[in-house]
């Protein structure tokens, strides 16, 4: 039996390190791309973010804080962590999955190197907008919004799982000094996703 239940485990896993493999790919040379189109303009008067108010979870989630990649957030289960890396960067994603074993709730992390951390943190409203605008260009992603997120930049905008076309994900990319925050959704209302995102929370070391 206990065999048995480590090969369920193990199996869970590679699902999930596969699920949406492509994806991850595009969306981290996306990321890299995104902060170098700013090139090297900066600006001295950075602007300032919007104070945050406290976290109203949905009953029975758990909150998880990373504090290698600078966050916490409320999630409906025990996130587990992938890692994938490529030429154009590395990305790490905790996710928590449904009672089909497809992830449901997702944090992705693309940090930036050392040098882009010390620019970034001079970038105006205008060179964040272009930032993320690279982004959606990169992504394809022809239908986006700009909103806020703990009190951070980002953009928000909805599609379609790549391997289940019914399935409709909701995501939003966050800009903060230290890197780009991905919030993802799969299968979820507009309501369940939104309650989700209300609980993201940057730590001090990640504003601007």
């Amino acid at each position: 039996m206990e065999k048995q239940e480590t090969t369920r485990k193990k199996k869970r896993f590679d699902m999930k390190r596969s699920f949406r493999r492509i994806s991850v790919v595009i969306a981290t040379m996306a990321f890299t791309t995104g902060l170098a189109a700013c090139g090297s303009s900066q600006s001295t008067t950075p602007s300032a973010n919007k104070a945050t108010s406290s976290v109203t979870a949905p009953q029975g989630w758990k909150k998880f804080t990373s504090k290698d990649l600078g966050y916490s957030v409320y999630f409906p289960g025990v996130p587990e962590k992938d890692t994938y890396k490529d030429p154009t960067g590395a990305y790490a994603r905790y996710s928590t999955v449904n009672d089909k074993d497809h992830i449901n709730y997702a944090v992705s992390v693309t940090k930036f190197t050392r040098k882009q951390v010390e620019d970034s943190k001079g970038f105006n409203d205008a060179q964040k907008r272009k930032v993320l605008t690279n982004v959606a260009r990169l992504l394809q992603i022809d239908k986006y919004s700009f909103t806020t997120v703990d009190g951070h930049m980002a953009i928000s905008y909805t599609g379609h799982d790549s391997e289940d076309s019914s399935v409709i994900m909701r995501r939003e990319v966050v800009y903060s000094s230290a890197g780009l925050y991905g919030l993802e959704s799969f299968g979820t209302s507009s309501s369940e996703y939104k309650q989700f995102v209300d609980t993201f929370r940057l730590s001090e070391d990640t504003q601007e």
